[in-house]
């Protein structure tokens, strides 16, 4: 039985205990928060009382196997760095790093102490993408993909009034690219690879990150385009473009319904079920890297993930 501590008491958090519940082979027995109220009370949630407010104690600890990382992006790379040192298995949410750099060096570290690390890129390991794995070739050749994740947030209206929250604040890793242009890049990547040429344009606030922007891909027989935004919505999903049809996915980052409309005028429906947690597919995924003594996934996850920072992040 492996036991995961969690780091970090947010919505996110709160998602992946509930995934915890429903994974075999793993359990949930720790909280590390630095506010003891607001840990204990997320712990009790799950039945867990061993909250920990020291990060030093959490890296000490011998009784926890693995540490799922939902801090702040800009500690993300510390934090992970030591957890490794510490012989923990690591699964820290997007974006891992903030930078190439960085995540060179987590994997490094996670080799050098042969444990398994991994960022947490849900919409990657769901049914439904595999579903569109399975169905591309019915589309023909394709030629365009047009990734879509606008978003608007609250703390958008935050920033306006003249407080800076984590999200937005450069100092915290926060921005658009960041926190939900991965997904849409980290989905074009993984099923065409790494392209041959890419540039950004991006809308900079005052707080000096984006708060909308776009990516184009050049590859050798298609192009990709990403869009992604904070400060906006966007009621389009996104696309997959061939010659004999397109790929209508609902949703980039939690995809549910995907389905073919050919170029005659059929549709064709390929989405699968799945589970309504989407965080449990990359959880069983991390398992069973632990259990394989495996420090990083079959499916390339460390190039997919210097990539996309290497882009997201380029001038």
């Amino acid at each position: 039985m492996i036991k995961i501590a969690i780091i970090g008491t947010s919505k996110i958090s709160d998602e992946f205990a509930n995934a915890i519940q429903k994974v075999m082979g793993c359990e949930l027995k720790a909280i590390y928060s630095r506010n003891f109220e607001k840990g204990l009370m997320f712990g009790k949630k799950y039945g867990v009382e061993d909250i920990i407010i020291e990060f030093e104690e959490l890296c000490k600890r011998e009784d926890l196997d693995m540490v799922y990382i939902a801090s702040p992006n800009s500690l993300h790379h510390n934090q992970t760095l030591e957890l490794l040192k510490s012989k923990k298995h690591v699964l820290c949410e997007k974006p891992m790093g903030i930078n190439e750099k960085e995540i060179e060096e987590m994997y490094r570290v996670a080799y050098e102490n042969k444990v398994s690390l991994m960022e947490a890129m849900k919409n990657t390991f769901l049914p439904n993408f595999k579903s569109i794995e399975k169905n591309i070739y019915k589309i023909g050749d394709v030629r365009g993909f047009i990734g879509n994740f606008c978003q608007y947030s609250s703390r958008y209206d935050n920033l306006k009034d003249g407080e800076l929250t984590n999200i937005f604040d450069p100092k915290y890793g926060g921005g658009a690219h960041l926190d939900i242009g991965v997904y849409p890049l980290y989905f074009i990547l993984r099923l065409f690879g790494i392209p041959l040429n890419s540039k950004i344009i991006n809308y900079t606030l005052e707080s000096g990150v984006p708060g909308i922007g776009s990516a184009l891909l050049e590859y050798k027989n298609m192009t990709g385009v990403i869009v992604y935004s904070k400060i906006t919505n966007s009621y389009i999903g996104s696309e997959i473009q061939g010659e004999k049809g397109s790929i209508i996915i609902d949703s980039i980052s939690n995809i549910k319904e995907v389905k073919i409309c050919y170029r005659n005028g059929e549709i064709e429906n390929i989405s699968v079920p799945q589970e309504e947690n989407s965080m449990i597919y990359e959880l069983e995924e991390f398992i069973n890297l632990i259990k394989k003594d495996k420090v990083e996934s079959d499916i390339n996850t460390k190039e997919i993930s210097k990539e996309v920072i290497r882009i997201l992040t380029q001038k």
